[in-house]
């Protein structure tokens, strides 16, 4: 091709290319490790939690090991024909507005978390948020901000064995309020699904990469877990969908018990610190469990004294086969 071709064909490829609008540039992504949370991401990449949440379209603190985020804006580039100056749009932060005059919700009987959130069309991690809940735990009566942050005085702190004894079905004692869920319940054969014990394999794998990782009350992402939290982290990171409740709402709403369990299959205690179910894990098989216990996540044997002495049931979620 002589000189006089290759001068055309580059000014058309010139041209071509100044007329394309907007062009967008690739967003660099960082992996998750093991250890990491928002704020220590966002501290590493000199931007905000609120930032990172926006551009990965997070609606919660929650993420996952070797999850891919966004760490800076996507830019977009603009040209026009005539002007060979690209003006570059980058994204600017939103404040949050938060409203000066929230609303309540009182607490009633059969009240719970998750309820509140879809009655409010709110996120459970913004109800914990605007009250200062560091659980789930919350009180026949007690009055929740809807919208807005709300006092310290307002804060939940946990059930003591003594009101959570009063308010199990009035007359009926924690160990009677179990036997009746369970009786209830028509049991699972020990055997899952392909898809299900692929899930599990998946599942275990996951909660083994976390040994270790602290004890957090409350906790439900990788800087510190609870039990409960622990669980429906692992679970949903491999796709298996779980709203965010306690121990005990678990047991009676979400689960029926199972013939012999197998590995991904859960396991319940009670009187861990409240007379009635408090403590969950995940089996791992021959009769070793997994779960976020006060020295952190760690693994157990059913059999130990501890555990064998408030061993409840082995159950599987009721959104598995």
């Amino acid at each position: 091709m002589n000189i006089k071709w290759k001068v055309m064909l580059t000014g058309i490829v010139f041209s071509t290319a100044l007329l394309v609008t907007p062009t967008v540039e690739a967003a660099p992504s960082y992996s998750v490790k093991k250890g990491d949370t928002l704020t220590k991401i966002a501290k590493a990449h000199n931007t905000t939690i609120h930032q990172l949440k926006q551009w990965n379209k997070l609606t919660e603190d929650r993420i996952y090991i070797a999850q891919k985020l966004v760490v800076v804006p996507i830019k977009s580039t603009v040209t026009t024909t005539g002007n060979s100056k690209v003006k570059a749009i980058s994204v600017v932060e939103e404040k949050v507005k938060v409203q000066e005059n929230a609303h309540f919700h009182t607490v009633v009987k059969g009240d719970n978390l998750t309820n509140i959130a879809k009655k409010y069309n709110v996120s459970i991690v913004s109800l914990k948020q605007w009250n200062n809940l560091n659980s789930d735990a919350i009180k026949v009566g007690q009055k929740l901000a809807i919208g807005t942050q709300a006092k310290k005085d307002q804060a939940v702190e946990a059930p003591t064995a003594a009101n959570v004894e009063a308010e199990i079905n009035f007359k009926q004692t924690a160990d009677e309020a179990i036997e009746k869920q369970l009786s209830r319940e028509l049991a699972l054969p020990g055997t899952v699904s392909h898809h299900t014990e692929a899930l599990y394999t998946h599942a275990i794998a996951i909660a083994n990469e976390t040994i270790g990782i602290p004890y957090k009350y409350g906790g439900t992402t990788i800087e510190g877990f609870d039990c409960s939290g622990f669980v429906n982290f692992v679970f949903n990171s491999v796709g298996i969908q779980m709203d965010r409740k306690s121990s005990l709402m678990y047991f009676e709403q979400d689960t029926t018990k199972v013939v012999q369990p197998v590995p991904g299959d859960l396991v319940f205690f009670k009187n861990t610190f409240i007379p009635t179910i408090s403590h969950m894990g995940i089996y791992l098989g021959n009769d070793e469990f997994i779960h976020a216990g006060s020295k952190g996540i760690t693994i157990s044997n059913v059999n130990e004294k501890y555990w064998s002495e408030r061993f409840v049931a082995y159950k599987r979620l009721n959104n598995l086969k």
